[in-house]
């Protein structure tokens, strides 16, 4: 028996993985452990506080690669294990999971937990595709325990020898987080406000991204294959949600006419992507790389069928011809016929929306996503 709570440290390079995706595990598990949460509070300014009772820790981790900054945020990390002395630390995001299993397992933590999500370098090639394999392979030795949030994703990892397929574990159908079914279902006074707000006019087709706006979320191929669109489909609209991490809005905003742009929204980050779901007709996930694809599963929950790449992550989020349509990577005729497909197809539109939500009420409801995952922290704690 512990004489006091466990000590928990949550570590990501950024509070937006935090706040979308662990902010329920946080609030359960705090419930009976003490949680502090690590992050680079210079990133994604905009996002609310995290709602749970929680320690705060900057660490500057960056999200690119900068030897020296990186080298900096591991002795920081180091210092602040051992002074804090926790009993589990678990990493959510690529560069945090790198840094934070070397200081874990150099602080002799004894519970060490990668959470996997999308490797970057699954879509690089040459020198940075070997680096980056590495660090993840390094990140999965310093860990005592690994979880992969889809099967695909696991495949992927074991098939690449980042680790034996008895370490990575997959909790229930997958998933990082669930869907919040109270938040997410179909909702036509959203569809009406977020319709006006932006002038688009009930029987104009509204196609929908939501994410960060990186290029490896695919957001280039998919604004080009818009401005294909509307050469046939002039009342359709594209709306993209989300931060610019890496400041293309203007590069974007190019690639289509002029007399079109207005046709192109950006947004911004949101706190509610479940409105702008409710009143889009398509959701589109055009990325490179994927955990799981949460979108996809969200959007599902509000009957929104969804075009997205055939990648791993998202081949468990979309189930094929059912709740959505699978197309080749980085092939913008494959996502221009899809994205038609459904534009000219109404009732296969509604078929795959009403396949979709039925999905997530069955399989993704957060509170037994969440659930599992509190199973798990509890029996590596002890508690």
């Amino acid at each position: 028996m512990q004489s006091r709570a466990p000590r928990v440290c949550v570590v990501s390079a950024t509070p937006l993985t935090m706040f979308f995706f662990f902010s329920e595990h946080l609030r359960e598990l705090s419930k009976c452990a003490d949680i502090t949460v690590a992050y680079n509070k210079n990133y994604n300014s905009e996002v609310q506080p995290i709602n749970a009772p929680v320690l705060e820790k900057h660490l500057d981790i960056q999200r690119g690669i900068s030897f020296f900054k990186d080298f900096k945020a591991l002795i920081s990390m180091i210092i602040f294990f051992k002074k804090n002395k926790f009993d589990m630390v678990i990493t959510l995001v690529p560069k945090s999971g790198l840094l934070g299993m070397l200081a874990a397992r150099f602080c002799r933590i004894p519970v060490r937990l990668n959470i996997f999500q999308g490797e970057a370098w699954s879509v690089k090639v040459g020198a940075t595709r070997v680096l980056l394999k590495l660090a993840t392979t390094l990140t999965a030795i310093c860990s005592t325990n690994l979880l992969a949030v889809s099967n695909s994703q696991r495949n992927f990892l074991i098939r690449e020898g980042i680790a034996p397929a008895a370490k990575v574990v997959v909790l229930g159908s997958g998933s990082i987080a669930g869907v919040d079914l109270k938040r997410f279902q179909p909702n036509q006074e959203s569809r009406k406000i977020i319709r006006g707000q932006y002038n688009i006019n009930d029987g104009a087709k509204l196609l929908l991204f939501v994410g960060r706006i990186t290029r490896d979320k695919g957001v280039v191929h998919l604004v080009r294959t818009f401005a294909k669109i509307l050469i046939d489909e002039p009342n359709t609209f594209l709306i993209i949600v989300g931060p610019d991490e890496e400041g293309i809005t203007v590069e974007l905003q190019s690639l289509i006419n002029r007399e079109n742009q207005h046709k192109l929204i950006f947004t911004g980050f949101t706190a509610r992507p479940e409105s702008f779901m409710a009143a889009a007709d398509i959701l589109c996930l055009p990325s490179l790389r994927e955990g799981f694809g949460m979108v996809a599963l969200e959007a599902a929950a509000c009957a929104l069928p969804c075009v997205g790449s055939n990648i791993y992550g998202l081949r468990d989020a979309i189930a094929d011809k059912k709740s959505g349509l699978l197309v080749a990577v980085e092939d913008e005729n494959a996502l221009l016929d899809g994205l038609k497909t459904l534009i000219y197809d109404l009732n296969l539109c509604a078929r795959l929306g009403n396949y979709g939500r039925l999905r997530v009420l069955s399989d993704f409801d957060s509170q037994i996503v969440v659930g599992k995952y509190l199973t798990y922290f509890k029996e590596r704690l002890n508690i």
